[in-house]
């Protein structure tokens, strides 16, 4: 008996053989591409460390080498600024003195991120390296560019045992975004206070 195709018991079939087998070739696609996204991520985290920490000439494919000569040290601090397994507070040690902790926060359209280079006294920062997902190109995604980032080397964050407001360009047409990198930069900087403390001669 010939099958009768606009039947609606053959047209459910198919459209759930259909639904079967896209979703098992689509769950099939991001398990083989998983490894090479964390990958990815990972490699592009070990650039923005570098970056920020001053290593020069890093890229998307040097970048492992260069993070496993320059980073001595890696651990997690807890609100105390001590070092422990349980911690919550990431930190990078680059060259053996120069600690790269990572900010997270919110521009205009989403997230923002990024990473702070301080030095071995845990007063002055060394550099910095921003980076977003949805920021405007020419207003607020500015803050990936050299010459936003470059206004932070040499700042203060602790004088007198206290954290030090630290005051920068905003960019121009970009205050939403401009706002977010200070409260990200306060928020991330008061919650390693103690560990730099501790860096005091």
């Amino acid at each position: 008996m010939k099958k009768d195709i606009n039947s609606n018991g053959y047209i459910f079939l198919y459209a759930t053989v259909l639904v079967v087998v896209v979703a098992a070739l689509l769950t099939g696609a991001v398990l083989w591409f998983h490894p090479y996204q964390e990958r990815n991520e990972k490699n592009e985290k070990r650039i923005h460390i570098l970056r920020a920490a001053g290593i020069p000439d890093v890229n998307k494919d040097n970048a492992a080498k260069l993070f496993e000569q320059h980073c001595t040290a890696s651990f997690l601090l807890d609100e105390n600024g001590n070092a422990t397994e349980d911690g919550t507070l990431p930190l990078f040690v680059i060259d053996r003195r120069i600690s790269v902790i990572p900010m997270q926060g919110s521009g205009l359209w989403g997230p923002i991120s990024g990473y702070l280079a301080i030095d071995g006294d845990g007063s002055t920062i060394v550099g910095a390296n921003f980076d977003h997902k949805s920021e405007t190109p020419g207003l607020g995604g500015e803050i990936t560019t050299e010459k936003f980032q470059s206004q932070f080397s040499g700042k203060q964050i602790m004088k007198n045992g206290q954290l030090v407001p630290i005051e920068f360009d905003a960019i121009t047409g970009a205050t939403k975004t401009s706002n977010g990198v200070k409260e990200m930069i306060d928020k991330t900087l008061e919650s390693y206070a103690r560990f730099f403390e501790k860096l005091k001669p």
